[in-house]
């Protein structure tokens, strides 16, 4: 039952001012006695009213600051800030003499090799005056591919034409024995790699969210154990990779692999092989889509400003509270912020309700594109002084959302889209470590999901070099948006020598081969409330069997698409019923969308990953005294005979009626009454089965009787329901059909 909330404003002027008209006689022991406006007494009386009544209101107000600090106590998120969207850009480079207007060129002598680098942190756009711009995560090396083709993939046969259409193809098997698959990528030419090979992997069917999108999952164990290796097609010339980033965690989900070349590897080994001893996918993975030379990018452009720019805020501060800095080009874009003063790095947090008077915290205003410092109180007060280094980060919103284009072009001017520092060993103590997110919990949220904050403090330049992972030297990034390899990287601002004065122009430019998706727009303090109140009924505990089911298929990272939890049942003891046991059988999602494809998974087996994941999940819910175990359900074969009066027209296309009508009424995911899967141990009445058959055939032919056979045993004559125990549901594994002469009409009456 929900209490009502108290209502203190409950009083008004008129209210306000009758109650005390009324007690003046007595009060006044009848000498007051004139009670009209006109009295300077009552006059008093009216202005003391008005102001009461004011106070009243202000307080049944709740401000957005005590809103937040409660939000914090009860352990509930603040207000999330702005998301940005995230895509895949798919880069390409080619040689022009002259320079494309709008488009980032790179100037490569005629010794460097024709692969150019283009390095994390370069902003693109597709918008024409470029206000919506997407910053790469990632150094991409460009390889020169070959003109109008694409990759070829070869499993058990060329499948080329399917993935050329995105049909879907099914690289791996998900019957548990060793696979495998080659792919050939369309790199031309003889160069050696100067960054890794980027892979995009787009998945086709039920999965998580993309590696690239905000609410991807990391951590979870992957669905079967891969290895990457490489090949020079038509040789035998064959290796491994140095090493590999796998963002589809195992061919789970949609992702960029990166795949790190060996020394004296070129583009000639063009070919992938993918392997596995055991393939134990929950449903073969269905590759959709194959791109080469891609990199995940975000609606935000990183910015740096220093004492310089700021002079003129900085002098006028004084040591009191309400100081602030309003960030050039940061009004309603703001999304993130690294503050670095007198030496001392300034942590931002999304209120400053629990912060002492010694903490170096800020918040961040969106909309005026400012960082807001403490009052003493609340928040450290700054001292001014010239050592002041901001590096912030713009963009962010639903904005940043929209279809694919192949438009993408640089930035004219890259000194507007600074990268931020690379992550690495050199990372000083403003380094984003989970220790820091563990000791402030709620101060986590100050980044927005898919920002990456930098990995050091701001250096005070809008220009210079651009550090990176590479297998090779790299010149410096000091006019354009692409690096091309070379001998050296020369300081940035740096001429180049008068020997390289002949050069070749290469146009960078790109396509989103995947959607823009994920940016939000910041969240309310209305809508935060919102969001306390319905997490008021998320299950967080695993009390009863229901709560079980719910946090099963809530795992993040996993798709579950239904669970059943046995109390009582334990799988070391199959007989008898443990008390405190409970077993919990999970039904991973499956492609359902065409059952007479050769990869379709009629018994759909959750992945070890998942089993892995659910069972992690449960283990920190369950109740102390409780022992949780995570299973696949329990599959019975099942062979159904329909008989039929009378032979029927078109005998094949009964067959196939039936069959396809039967399968889908005992799937474990789509079957049943509801559409939502067989129930767990729900019995097999051939009655409720007869009817289905009858609904699919129409008048095509009458069935009479429908017999079931379980496990390999011949459909029984009787008409009695075949019972299935806890935790296990039905695969339709064959259909039979027995015509019978049609019966003739006997005597009786009519």
């Amino acid at each position: 039952m929900t209490l009502p909330a108290p209502k203190l404003d409950d009083l008004t002027w008129a209210e306000m001012t009758e109650a005390v008209r009324r007690r003046i006689p007595a009060e006044s022991g009848g000498v007051w006695t004139l009670h009209a406006p006109v009295d300077p007494g009552v006059t008093l009386l009216e202005l003391l009213a008005h102001l009461l009544e004011q106070r009243l209101y202000w307080l049944d107000q709740v401000p957005d600051a005590l809103v937040v600090a409660v939000l914090r106590l009860l352990g509930v998120a603040p207000p999330r800030p702005a998301r940005p969207a995230a895509t895949v850009l798919c880069l390409t480079a080619r040689q022009d003499a002259t320079a494309v207007p709008g488009v980032a060129v790179v100037s490569a002598t005629p010794a460097t090799p024709a692969v150019p680098v283009v390095p994390a942190g370069t902003a693109l756009t597709r918008d024409p005056d470029g206000r919506i711009a997407f910053t790469l995560d990632d150094d991409v090396a460009v390889f020169p591919l070959a003109e109008g083709a694409g990759p070829t993939v070869w499993t058990d046969r060329d499948r080329t034409a399917d993935l050329a259409s995105r049909r879907g193809v099914p690289l791996l098997a998900a019957d548990g024995a060793p696979a495998s698959a080659r792919l050939t990528l369309p790199l031309t030419g003889d160069h050696p790699a100067p960054g890794p090979l980027t892979l995009l992997f787009e998945l086709d069917g039920p999965a998580p969210a993309a590696a690239w999108l905000p609410g991807a999952v990391d951590g979870v164990p992957p669905p079967a154990e891969l290895t990457w290796s490489w090949f020079r097609p038509g040789t035998d010339l064959r290796g491994a990779f140095d090493r590999v980033e796998d963002g589809t965690a195992g061919l789970r989900r949609s992702g960029i692999v990166r795949l790190h070349p060996p020394a004296g590897w070129t583009t000639r080994d063009r070919g992938v092989l993918l392997t596995t001893p055991a393939a134990t996918h929950t449903a073969p993975p269905r590759l959709r889509h194959l791109a080469v030379n891609v990199c995940a990018a975000r609606h935000l452009r990183w910015h740096t400003t220093d004492a310089a720019a700021l002079r003129e805020q900085t002098g006028a501060w004084l040591r009191l509270p309400g100081q602030e800095l309003v960030l050039p080009d940061a009004a309603g874009h703001l999304v993130e912020a690294h503050v670095r003063l007198a030496g001392h790095d300034w942590r931002a947090v999304p209120d400053l309700a629990f912060s002492g008077p010694a903490d170096r915290v800020f918040v961040l205003d969106r909309d005026r594109g400012a960082v807001v410092f403490g009052d003493g109180l609340t928040g450290r007060v700054p001292h001014p002084g010239e050592d002041v280094q901001v590096l912030y980060a713009v963009g962010g919103g639903h904005a940043g959302n929209g279809g694919t284009t192949g438009n993408w072009t640089p930035l004219p001017d890259p000194a507007a889209a600074l990268r931020p520092p690379a992550e690495g060993p050199q990372a000083d103590s403003t380094a984003h470590h989970p220790a820091d997110s563990a000791a402030h919990p709620a101060d986590s949220d100050a980044h927005p999901p898919g920002a990456r904050p930098p990995a050091g403090t701001a250096t005070g330049q809008t220009t210079g070099s651009a550090p990176g992972p590479a297998t090779g030297p790299v010149t410096t990034v000091t006019e354009w948006a692409a690096t091309p390899v070379g001998p050296a990287r020369p300081a940035a601002g740096a001429h180049t020598p008068t020997g390289h004065a002949a050069t070749t122009a290469m146009a960078v430019t790109a396509a989103n081969p995947v959607r823009a998706e994920g940016g939000a727009d910041p969240e309310t303090v209305a809508e935060a409330r919102r969001r306390a109140a319905a997490s008021l009924g998320e299950v967080t505990r695993a009390v009863t069997a229901e709560d079980h089911v719910t946090l099963a298929l809530t795992t993040p990272g996993v798709t579950v698409a239904r669970a059943h939890a046995s109390v009582g049942e334990h799988p070391g003891f199959p007989c008898a019923r443990v008390p405190g046991a409970v077993t919990v059988h999970v039904v991973p999602a499956a492609p359902r969308d065409d059952p007479d494809r050769e990869d379709f998974v009629a018994a759909p087996h959750p992945d070890p990953g998942t089993l892995c994941a659910v069972a992690a999940r449960l283990e920190r819910a369950r109740l102390l005294t409780a022992e949780v175990f995570v299973r696949a359900p329990r599959y019975r074969d099942v062979i159904l005979r329909a008989d039929l009066s009378g032979a029927p027209a078109d005998a094949v296309r009964v067959r196939d009626l039936l069959t396809r009508a039967l399968r889908l009424r005992l799937d474990p995911l789509v079957g049943g009454d509801d559409g939502e899967g067989w129930p767990f141990g729900g019995p097999l009445r051939p009655s409720a089965l007869l009817r289905a058959a009858r609904d699919a055939l129409g008048g095509l032919a009458d069935v009479s009787a429908v017999a079931v056979g379980l496990d390999g045993a011949e459909p029984d004559e009787s008409c009695r329901e075949v019972p299935l125990g806890p935790g296990e549901l039905p695969v339709l594994r064959a259909v039979r059909v027995r015509t019978a002469p049609a019966a003739e009409p006997g005597e009786g009456l009519a």
